[in-house]
């Protein structure tokens, strides 16, 4: 018998602008909480570039909710809510020939679900018992945006560009900015981010189911 049976997992939604630093915040959850918080990135579940929605200049579009597989996202989600672990393929951003990778994801009793349209997918949203955004300076946003396009994913500086004033800005405005009222929690994501932490951890404590909290 899984000893783990009983728990009713927490279901936690994060988002925010591309580069204000979800990702950051959700490793060092990670950090502190260990084994007992899974990560579940949206991220991994975009369309292949032949399914993605081209531009008037023959671009993709990727900041779209119709780019991801929002209903394989929906059906693993469940599955770890029920304490089955999920087996995903990592997606390769621009690095279409690059060797497969395999992700196990395995159930925890705080499921941490990130990504820009978390909030926007209503049969996700439903699942979500705590909302968090992120909010960061928008220059600053583009800056990280824009170095981690060159150094990590090989997109040339006039593409990343393009993507951010004709797709990134207007797809945070249209479907991510919207749910910003909804949350739990802003995250100002300046200085130290120590105490915003410690914020979401409160927050956790609180909103979790007491299978949950005798854990942590």
């Amino acid at each position: 018998m899984n000893p783990t049976h009983n728990i009713e997992p927490l279901v936690v939604g994060l988002t925010g602008l591309s580069g204000s630093g979800k990702s950051y915040f959700v490793n060092k959850l990670k950090e502190k909480l260990g084994d007992h918080l899974t990560i579940v990135g949206f991220d991994d579940y975009y369309k292949p570039l032949e399914e993605q929605l081209i531009d008037d200049k023959g671009e993709a579009n990727y900041d779209l909710p119709s780019a991801l597989y929002s209903e394989k996202f929906h059906q693993d989600l469940m599955q770890l809510i029920e304490y089955h672990p999920v087996v995903l393929k990592k997606y390769q951003f621009e690095h279409y020939d690059a060797p497969e990778v395999i992700e196990i994801l395995s159930p925890a009793p705080i499921l941490i679900v990130e990504g820009l349209f978390v909030m926007e997918f209503e049969p996700v949203d439903q699942l979500l018992e705590v909302r968090l955004f992120v909010e960061c300076d928008i220059d600053l946003c583009f800056e990280r945006r824009l170095a981690r396009d060159i150094a990590e994913r090989n997109i040339p500086e006039s593409r990343s560009r393009h993507q951010w004033n004709h797709h990134v800005l207007p797809a945070y405005e249209q479907f991510i900015l919207p749910h910003k009222n909804r949350c739990d929690l802003v995250v100002e994501n300046t200085g130290t981010g120590e105490e915003n932490i410690r914020k979401i951890i409160e927050i956790i404590k609180q909103k979790a189911h007491p299978t949950v909290q005798q854990l942590l």
